[in-house]
Parts: C-alpha cells; sequence; structure tokens
C-alpha cells in the first residue's frame, strides 16, 4: 500500500456514514493527508418524481445538505485537527459520486461506512459497499464503529501468497504502532475430498499438518521481511476454513481493524477471497480495510 496523500470518504449522514467522515479526518491528520468529502444527492428528476413538488423544495434540500456536510467535518476536522478538507455534493448514487469524486483527486485510500442492520437500508447500503469494493482502485476503509480514538489492535488476513506483503504494510500504515496479528488460515486442498471417507481419516490428518507446517515457515518468512516493526507483529496459522478462523481470531484478540486481500491473483483464488473479503466487510465486528 502506497503512503497515504489522499482520502476521499463518502457519508449520507447515517451515524456509520458520519463515523467514517470522523475516522477519514483522523487518518487525514496522522498521515497530512488531503481529504475529500462527498454526500450523494438524488438527480433533480429523481428527488422531483419523488417528492411530486415544483416549489423549489430539490433546491432547498440540497442547501440543507450542504450546509449539514460543513457542519460534519467542520466537527472531524477540529476533533482530529486535520489539515486540508474539501467537500462537495454531489448528483447520483453514492457510488457514481464517489467515483466522480476520485476523478482528478486519485486518492490513496476511500473511506465509507458500513450497512446499518436493517434489512431494508442493509439491502441498499450494501449493495453501494459492494459497489465501491468492486470498482475502486484504491484501498477502501469499511466503518463499523465510532472513530474514538488510533486502530490498537488489527488482524492482518494473509493468503501467505505474494501480495501478502502489502497486507502487513497496510495494517501497518494504519495502526500507529499498534499489536498486530498476521493470520493465515491454513486448509489442506483435500480436505473436501477425502473429508466423508473414514479410511482417509489419518491420511487427511497427515496432510493437514504438513500443509501447516510448509504454511508456518512461509509466515515466518513473510514476518522476517517486517522484522523492523517486532514486537508489534505476531504470526498465527490456524487450520480451518477462513471465515469462522478469521472471525474467532478477530474476537479473541479484539481486534478494531481487519486487513485483508481483495483477490488472490488466479480467477479461482479471486472468487474465494472475494467472497471472504465480502463477508468481512459486510460483518465482521469491527473496521475492515480491503486491499
Amino acid at each position: 500500500m502506497k503512503p497515504i496523500k489522499r482520502i476521499l470518504a463518502a457519508t449520507d449522514f447515517s451515524p456509520l456514514g458520519n463515523a467514517a467522515v470522523e475516522r477519514a479526518a483522523m487518518l487525514a491528520a496522522g498521515h497530512n493527508a488531503a481529504l475529500r468529502v462527498v454526500h450523494a444527492f438524488p438527480k433533480p428528476g429523481v428527488l422531483e418524481s419523488l417528492l411530486a413538488a415544483g416549489d423549489g423544495l430539490p433546491a432547498r434540500l440540497r442547501a440543507a445538505a450542504r450546509e449539514q456536510l460543513e457542519q460534519l467535518i467542520g466537527r472531524a476536522g477540529a476533533a482530529s485537527a486535520a489539515a486540508t478538507i474539501e467537500s462537495a455534493v454531489l448528483e447520483g448514487s453514492a457510488s457514481e459520486a464517489i467515483a466522480t469524486a476520485a476523478e482528478g483527486f486519485s486518492p490513496d485510500l476511500v473511506v465509507i461506512g458500513a450497512h446499518a442492520r436493517g434489512s431494508v437500508r442493509q439491502f441498499f447500503l450494501g449493495g453501494t459497499a459492494s459497489r465501491v469494493l468492486s470498482r475502486a482502485r484504491a484501498p477502501v476503509l469499511v466503518v463499523r464503529q465510532q472513530a474514538q480514538s488510533h486502530y490498537a489492535r488489527v488482524l492482518a488476513a494473509v493468503n501467505l501468497g505474494p501480495d501478502s506483503a502489502r497486507v502487513v504494510d497496510a495494517a501497518l500504515m494504519l495502526s500507529r504502532n499498534g499489536a498486530i496479528t498476521v493470520a493465515h488460515a491454513c486448509q489442506s486442498p483435500f480436505d473436501g475430498r477425502l473429508h466423508d471417507r473414514a479410511e482417509s481419516a489419518r491420511q487427511l490428518e497427515l496432510l493437514g499438518v504438513r500443509e501447516a507446517e510448509k504454511a508456518s515457515e512461509r509466515m515466518k518468512e513473510l514476518l522476517a521481511t517486517h522484522a523492523h516493526a517486532e514486537p508489534g507483529l505476531q504470526g498465527r496459522v490456524v487450520r480451518g476454513h477462513p471465515n469462522p478462523v478469521l472471525f474467532d481470531l478477530a474476537a479473541e484478540i479484539h481486534a478494531d481493524l481487519i486487513v485483508a486481500l481483495r483477490h488472490n491473483g488466479s480467477r479461482i483464488e479471486e472468487d474465494i477471497m472475494g467472497s471472504i473479503a465480502r463477508l468481512l466487510a459486510y460483518h465482521a465486528p469491527c473496521d475492515v480495510l480491503i486491499v
């Protein structure tokens, strides 16, 4: 992950949307980065048809949105001493607003709020998050908690492939010397094939042990490349599927941030890791950074 010099944040004025702005301002202050905050406002035709109004109500609502946005970034900037903050109310969907704001700004990090828990709201904001995660070129930070302090307990989920160092670098960049657990969920590639064959139980166990040993060696190599960060880094290799393993580890260390890869490289691996990244973004108990 390259140095953070430009941060783009979006809010819908929900509690989590505003928390995303507060977190973005905190990060901007810590990295001396420029911050651009946007709010998506419905296009005039859509808004007028919904309100059935022709008396200037959409214009007044837009002005109110601008004022609310200015108040929000004023509070966030004052609380975090962020240097440069600019704002804009843009037309269209949230994902369209983020794409428009990114043009010419080229953010190094995009910050958005996680969806709410209600089924209707989850449908709309969940769809927004999915589109942002799939389209954004920069890492995406999905905020699920109020930004009360810097990240102190970070879980970095790695596949021990070539991009794993990028995950650790991102964790180090956002943690500000916090404790980082670098975790790998180790599965034998033959688990699915042999699981239901009683006569292969011993073979399955031996394969699992062998894969875990190999993973432990690769973990040592990965941590060695970040020796300058010791003793903040701790490696964990756990046998099992990534989904329960990562959630269990996050609960165990009381993680306030999880960092995960958007994908692993190959199309099959991308489908697998992509589903894990989306699962974390939607359901993790803390903030999630997808790189």
